[in-house]
């Protein structure tokens, strides 16, 4: 099945578009800046908030540059930052003692998402046999788009989907 990226916006509300030419002098990798400019990211998304441009600040992890393009606060207590690489585009979070990968680029990121939501329509989620069969099947396809984002157990997206796999 093919997915078309547009669809993610059906599954937020408010989104921003940046100029591409500020993403690009910032340092953004064209694929992500074309993504930013056309698509666009939320303000808000489970969990995920995106800043505005203004608010983007370079980091440097292990010697390598960073913006932070938002926060990730999964709970009222925790936060952590969202950070997209300058020279690959890989977007990863802050974890207790390092960054850990989300995925190879911001469209690769909001896809996942999008196949999670739009697969997830396919089963009943009710009942134990379908969610394991949900999960493996969005594990096989993120395996085969970014495998790298899947190669860490205790990844985002591994976790995510290891709920499903292994539903009682």
């Amino acid at each position: 099945m093919e997915y078309n990226i547009e669809n993610v916006k059906k599954y937020y509300d408010d989104f921003r578009l940046y100029s591409y030419d500020d993403l690009i002098k910032q340092g953004f990798i064209e694929s992500d800046a074309l993504f930013m400019s056309q698509i666009g990211v939320p303000y808000n998304f489970l969990g995920f908030t995106f800043f505005e441009l203004e608010e983007f600040k370079t980091c440097v992890f292990s010697d390598e540059k960073y913006i932070q393009v938002g926060v990730f606060r999964p709970h009222d207590y925790t936060s952590n930052g969202i950070y997209v690489h300058l020279v690959s585009g890989k977007i990863v979070k802050e974890s207790e003692n390092d960054i850990v990968l989300l995925n190879r680029d911001l469209k690769t990121f909001f896809l996942f998402h999008l196949i999670f939501f739009q697969e997830a329509k396919k089963y009943n989620l009710k009942k134990v046999e379908e969610c394991n069969t949900y999960g493996e099947e969005v594990r096989k396809k993120f395996e085969k788009i970014d495998p790298e984002a899947m190669e860490n157990s205790e990844g985002y997206w591994s976790t995510k989907v290891e709920e499903y796999e292994e539903m009682w």
